[in-house]
């Protein structure tokens, strides 16, 4: 066997002393007829990841990074940069992978289908709080091309991170204006999209752990749905609004904006007035949705709506404006 990795697997920390351990371990089990080696990228942890970070030194195909500073989101992006392998994976460290052969089967379906950027397979959602879990997907193993009309699922999915192989070789961070372009799960979906087709396995192989504390899932439903829209924003000032006729519906969705607002962005032609109206939607969501509500809510009622949508309750309490 070539001892050079063909595979290198970022495992993102911070503050995740309680789950590093086992997404570590869920990763030296794999199983593969190729070399990899795993970059531990300790974002200057605070609760005593980092000691238990350092235990993994001594481990031959393991690298260990821990930064003096936090990179207030910039960990992953500064690693991209000195990447040296064929595929990449990223794992934050409070999933985990629950397939020992998932590395094997993901590289073997890129060696066979160079028309594909990128693999991605099924997740478990395990919701921390209820103890309940379900799929993260609900497709059979197929191709994905870049959506043509409609970012629908039968045209476009979003595969969990912790699901995806990447083809290095695809990410040219030259090119690249915005850092969340490369790292942030929305964007990178997307921009591998625009460089090859999407390999889906139909397979549970992770584990995403949803629980209240994370930067996406500890904040409100309402900052949620502000945060993805603005990420799309990002995407479509990255691409020069190329791909405006697809992004301005997936935006109107996640800030349910109505029609004529929806059918006024996807049918504009000017780059400068979509700039100027995208952001003035954005700010005006925020001022009437995010601030005058504290940011955790007092209470919080999901009802499921079939396999793919809920209905959100929130009781909020409003800030003292005085």
């Amino acid at each position: 066997m070539n001892d050079t990795p063909l595979v290198t697997v970022f495992l993102v920390t911070y503050n995740h002393i309680d789950s590093f351990e086992k997404a570590i371990q869920s990763v030296l089990v794999q199983k593969t007829n190729f070399p990899f080696q795993i970059i531990v990228l300790d974002d200057a942890s605070t609760d005593g990841t980092s000691e238990l970070v350092k235990k993994y030194a001594n481990i031959p195909n393991v690298k260990i990074v821990i930064r003096e500073k936090n990179s207030h989101g910039k960990n992953t992006y500064m690693a991209l940069k000195e990447i040296n392998t064929k595929y990449y994976a990223i794992l934050e460290t409070d999933d985990y992978w629950c397939d020992e052969n998932k590395l094997q089967m993901q590289v073997d379906a890129l060696e066979n289908n160079p028309d594909c950027s990128f693999c991605a397979h099924n997740t478990l959602i395990n919701y921390a709080n209820t103890k309940q879990t379900r799929n993260y997907i609900y497709s059979e193993t197929k191709k994905y091309t870049f959506p043509p009309k409609r970012m629908t699922p039968r045209h476009y999915i979003e595969p969990h991170t912790s699901s995806r192989l990447y083809r290095t070789e695809c990410l040219n961070l030259d090119e690249i204006k915005n850092y969340l372009i490369a790292t942030y799960d929305i964007a990178n979906n997307f921009y591998f999209l625009t460089k090859g087709n999407l390999y889906y396995i139909d397979k549970v192989m992770s584990v995403y752990n949803y629980n209240s504390k994370g930067i996406y899932t500890g904040i409100s439903s309402y900052q949620q749905r502000y945060k993805s829209a603005s990420i799309i924003q990002i995407i479509n000032e990255e691409f020069d609004y190329k791909y405006n006729y697809l992004l301005a519906r997936y935006f109107s969705t996640r800030l349910n904006l109505d029609f004529v607002t929806y059918f006024i962005l996807k049918l504009s032609k000017n780059k400068k007035f979509l700039s100027k109206f995208y952001n003035k939607i954005l700010e005006s969501y925020k001022k009437n949705y995010l601030g005058n509500w504290e940011q955790k809510p007092i209470a919080k009622i999901n009802i499921p709506l079939g396999k793919r949508k809920r209905i959100v309750f929130e009781l909020r309490r409003e800030k003292n404006r005085a």
